[in-house]
């Protein structure tokens, strides 16, 4: 079996007696005729790219004995320098992992000359991904923990965040089967699992915006006037239209990238652009009605307390975190209340809110 045909092979042919030297004898006695080698390889490479026509079989003349084009980049003639590869051919699947694992102590080559190593199907490479691959994962995982503590921050819900991490893990699955199924891209590349930063970056984002528009709904209309329907009406389309125009901007930068001609790229930039739009589809779809949800709760568990004082439960708790010490708390004003005492059983809270809520009033009849 031949070795490879390469530099070191065509160094054995011109050299005397090449096949039977060590590598350490090959190096000395090339020494001798690497100048006129080389220039003899540039004259033929300069020739090939004037006259040479793929119709032709034979080189030009002045080529030497032994030179393929192969040997050599096109820009040979200009730079005196080449890269060459050599494959692995791994005879044996079964063995592809040790070498892989012992890849390590391969000669790399010093100087001017490093070495790289694969399989004739690039196993190596795969190997390796797959490795980092898990890193990255937990990498992932703390990405997502960050995420869910802004959120549980921010929104003070069990429920919000959960369903808001909901919406982004499912954008995942969504944009796989529209990228494999639909638009037929079997090539998956490392680089689209970066897309779970992006996703969580701009999913926490939208979460946000839902929440605030609703808060700021609910501030201007107060729950024991206004419903639930009433606020969703007001807020919703208000949060949908500032996340579509966030959402759209972004999805179009990322499929705009997809004119690349570099794979890997352009498969990245189309996989974060599905992963954006069904983002928002997702949290549409999810955020909101868990926002009417939430707000429902927090109104029957104001208006249970008017009623029978504290009237916190277990799935109250779930819905926001705020519960578990506000009923305490309020029992502690109301005493107190009771103890500074007011002539007509009103505490001073409430008769501030009555006021505050009768001014409100007033300023909307004048306004109609």
């Amino acid at each position: 079996c031949l070795p490879p045909y390469s530099l070191v092979f065509y160094a054995r042919m011109a050299l005397d007696d090449g096949f039977s030297l060590t590598c350490d004898e090959i190096a000395d006695a090339w020494g001798n005729l690497q100048t006129t080698t080389e220039e003899s390889w540039q004259e033929c490479v300069e020739t090939l790219k004037e006259t040479y026509t793929p119709n032709e079989d034979a080189l030009p003349d002045n080529c030497p004995f032994g030179f393929y084009p192969t040997l050599v980049q096109a820009n040979f003639d200009e730079t005196a320098k080449t890269i060459y590869t050599s494959t692995i051919f791994a005879t044996n699947e079964s063995v592809v992992d040790d070498l892989y694992l012992n890849s390590d102590a391969f000669d790399r080559g010093s100087g001017q000359i490093e070495g790289a190593y694969d399989t004739q199907y690039e196993d190596f490479i795969n190997i390796y991904l797959d490795d980092s691959l898990g890193r990255d994962m937990s990498l992932a995982l703390g990405s997502a923990v960050v995420v869910s503590v802004a959120i549980m921050i921010h929104t003070r819900s069990p429920l919000i965040t959960g369903v808001g991490l909901l919406q982004i893990v499912l954008s995942f699955p969504l944009s796989y089967f529209i990228y494999k199924l639909i638009a037929g891209l079997d090539f998956f590349p490392f680089l689209n699992f970066i897309g779970i930063f992006v996703v969580f970056a701009l999913g926490a984002g939208d979460i946000f915006v839902a929440i605030d528009k609703w808060k700021n709904a609910r501030i201007s209309f107060p729950g024991h006037t206004y419903s639930t329907e009433y606020v969703a009406a007001v807020a919703l389309p208000d949060a949908a239209s500032a996340m579509f125009l966030t959402t759209i901007t972004t999805a179009i930068a990322f499929f705009a990238t997809a004119i690349c001609p570099v794979a890997p790229i352009k498969m990245f930039a189309i996989f974060c652009g599905l992963l954006i739009l069904f983002d928002y589809i997702m949290n549409v779809l999810l955020v909101f009605p868990a926002l009417c949800i939430y707000d429902k709760a927090m109104m029957a568990r104001e208006k249970k307390r008017n009623r029978h004082g504290c009237g916190n439960s277990c799935w109250m708790c779930c819905v926001s975190w705020s519960c578990c010490g506000l009923c305490s708390m309020r029992k502690g004003h109301h005493m107190h209340d009771l103890e500074e005492g007011l002539d007509d059983g009103v505490t001073a809270s409430r008769f501030i809110k009555t006021q505050s809520r009768e001014f409100e009033l007033a300023q909307e009849e004048e306004a109609r």
